[in-house]
């Protein structure tokens, strides 16, 4: 039952910091850019495509590991 609990709160939490990522990108580029700072803006941008990028990477290998596993 807390096994169950804590279960759901973990992923509750990860859907949570996982929509933030998404919205917070390109939120804080819009903020940089409308400031001026459009260099800062592109490179923040740049390093949040690339992060993102390294995550549905490291998913997939993940994923493909678990299902070899199991198998």
């Amino acid at each position: 039952m807390i096994r169950e609990s804590l279960s759901g709160l973990a992923w509750t939490v990860f859907a949570i910091i996982v929509f933030l990522w998404w919205i917070g990108g390109p939120g804080v580029t819009a903020i940089l850019w409308s400031e001026g700072d459009r260099n800062d803006a592109l490179r923040f941008l740049a390093a949040w495509a690339s992060v993102t990028a390294l995550y549905f990477i490291a998913s997939r290998l993940i994923r493909h590991a678990l299902r070899a596993r199991r198998s």
